[in-house]
């Protein structure tokens, strides 16, 4: 990962695991509704499920949704994730990111990530315009995480305060 925020060191990143108990999306939806009362311009996603039991993200900029799941067959066991509609969603925050953003927040940095895909680019293009991104990061792919942010990102527990609290000191100040 490149870029870093003028004047310092290391990009303003920050993750929390997903833990058995909490429910990612709706921490993460309390917290965007928060900032986004404030005043933030927020882009990223906000995950939701589907009518067909599939799985959409929702632009935090914008509320476009992008499905990205895709259906298999009956008896099918792989991975549903559709890299075509995780590339759209990608492609459509990094827009957001060019109009201008305060924070990035993204639901999941998953197996698509891990394996150099799904909103890798929008990490790194946030990072190297000083915009802070928060992410929520499977358990299983805690060391692609770590190799991919090389250790730079502040690691904070799945709760509203600290969430918050992080995004409060991340953001920047206004005039």
């Amino acid at each position: 990962m490149t870029g870093t925020e003028e004047g310092t060191a290391e990009p303003r990143i920050a993750a929390f695991p997903i833990a058995a108990g909490v429910s990612v999306d709706t921490l993460l939806a309390g917290l965007v509704a928060a900032l986004q009362a404030e005043g933030w311009r927020l882009a990223g996603f906000r995950q939701t499920g589907l009518a067909d039991g599939g799985m959409a993200v929702v632009a935090l900029s914008d509320g476009a949704v992008f499905g990205i799941s895709q259906a298999l067959g009956p008896g099918a066991t792989g991975c549903r994730l559709d890299p075509r509609g995780l590339a759209e969603a990608a492609g459509a925050v990094l827009v957001a990111l060019d109009a201008g953003a305060d924070l990035v927040v993204l639901p999941r940095f998953g197996k698509a990530e891990a394996e150099g895909g799904g909103f890798r680019t929008v990490i790194e293009r946030a990072c190297a315009c000083g915009i802070p991104v928060l992410v929520a990061v499977r358990p299983d792919c805690a060391t692609a995480w770590e190799a991919f942010t090389g250790g730079l990102a502040h690691n904070l527990p799945p709760e509203p305060q600290a969430l918050l609290g992080w995004c409060r000191a991340a953001l920047p100040v206004r005039a």
